[in-house]
């Protein structure tokens, strides 16, 4: 047996020894311990920021792109919205123990199905620090333990956060292994992960296409994740080009990054010329490039020439492709083709349109008159998330603590036997 692998299975034995004693915390124990990991997080700010700005230098000196360079980024005003979630996620209604049903039958047994913690939960991720915070926050207050491995490009600021968290855990005096970290950036720790079906009840895979992929191809434990976020904005006609340029900006160059970033636009065709130039030359004006297709080419003609690769096309950059499309019908047969049935936008003043795209398109979160870019746990007013998952099991969209739950049932009887 490798040392790798014996470290992984003394992690997960840890782990799931550390679930009995998460088992005997009441829900304000768990408030507790999120309320003092804020603290903790405020009180190391500086030495949070100068982790992170080792993380950004080695990421520019190997030239890694400005996308992920984004994503690792921590500043005074990214600490503070994580100390915001943290406190936000302790002061919820706590996910467990909730009645989801209750009935009985007529031989005199009652029944209550109620919500409990998935177990051990294993979260992979890449680039972006804050799920360090957010991972063990949800996992906190949903009563799971998980076990973080963050990536290698984000290695310091994950153990500058990681610190907090076992400060905050042995400060109040309770089990460290509440939250559990693998503190070694080698690949082979995610291939062993993945097969500790031992001990861990779920993977979650956050990151890149071929990082997901690989990890739900090779996983023996069930996985929840998002392969990718193709998402669509819809620009209907008769709806005004000021909001549409408003919401469209907004959706593509918010955050260019982001899995809630939309990738594609797709315009009526009566939707006059001068506002199709209007609001994609905003877009340029802002350094965003506009691939095209023929019709949008002849409305504008600095647009690129959009091929049929680019309607698959996750950018996560300042690029946005543009088709024209008959109507509502075009355009989500167009984005059922394409999307990766992440999140997708219908910009109209027709309740008969919004009718059309909230019954015929089939992706996790349908926005109307929004951006794409409020596909986000924190915005659904989830506290934060682990991610969305475009699976439809077991759930779907921004998983959030409640998420985090499975359910058993509860039984009582009168001395009832079955007969025979």
């Amino acid at each position: 047996m490798t040392q790798i692998k014996e470290k992984i299975i003394r992690i997960g034995q840890m782990a799931k020894q550390a679930s009995e004693d998460m088992r005997q915390l009441s829900s304000e124990d768990r408030s507790r311990i999120l309320m003092n990991i804020s603290q903790f997080i405020k009180a190391n700010h500086f030495k949070i920021l100068e982790a992170n700005q080792k993380d950004i230098e080695d990421a520019k000196n190997k030239n890694l792109s400005s996308p992920l360079v984004n994503r690792l980024i921590l500043d005074q005003k990214k600490i503070d919205a994580l100390v915001a979630t943290v406190e936000n996620i302790a002061q919820m209604q706590d996910p467990l123990g909730q009645i989801l049903d209750e009935w009985s039958q007529p031989n005199g047994l009652s029944f209550k199905k109620i919500t409990v913690p998935l177990g051990v939960i294993g979260i992979i991720y890449e680039s972006r620090p804050n799920v360090t915070v957010d991972a063990a926050a949800l996992c906190l207050r949903s009563g799971n333990i998980p076990i973080l491995r963050g990536g290698k490009e984000c290695i310091n600021s994950n153990t500058a956060l990681y610190q907090c968290i076992q400060d905050a855990l042995s400060d109040l005096g309770f089990n460290k292994n509440l939250v559990c970290f693998i503190d070694d950036v080698d690949r082979e720790f995610v291939q062993e992960l993945i097969r500790l079906d031992k001990y861990v009840d779920l993977i979650i895979p956050r990151g890149g296409l071929s990082l997901i992929q690989s990890i739900s191809q090779n996983s023996t434990i069930p996985t929840l994740k998002h392969l990718n976020g193709i998402c669509h904005t819809y620009w209907d006609n008769e709806y005004s080009e000021e909001n549409a340029e408003k919401i469209i900006v907004n959706a593509k160059l918010r955050r260019p990054e982001i899995c809630g970033a939309t990738e594609t636009l797709l315009v009526h065709e009566k939707i006059d010329s001068v506002s199709i130039n209007n609001v994609l030359q905003s877009l340029m004006n802002q350094g965003c490039i506009i691939k095209g297709d023929k019709k949008i080419k002849n409305f504008f003609p600095s647009a690129i020439e959009a091929t049929e690769e680019d309607w698959s096309t996750e950018y996560l950059d300042k690029i946005l492709s543009v088709k024209m499309v008959k109507d509502i019908e075009e355009a989500t047969k167009h984005i059922n083709k394409y999307s990766s049935g992440h999140t997708e936008s219908c910009l109209t003043n027709s309740s008969q349109t919004i009718n059309y795209f909230f019954k015929h398109c089939d992706s996790a979160i349908l926005l109307h008159n929004a951006s794409t870019q409020f596909a986000d746990g924190g915005e659904f007013g989830f506290g934060a998330e682990i991610g969305i998952s475009t699976d439809k099991l077991h759930v779907r969209g921004p998983v959030g603590a409640q998420h985090l739950t499975t359910f058993k049932y509860l039984v009582t009887g009168n001395n009832q036997v079955r007969p025979k």
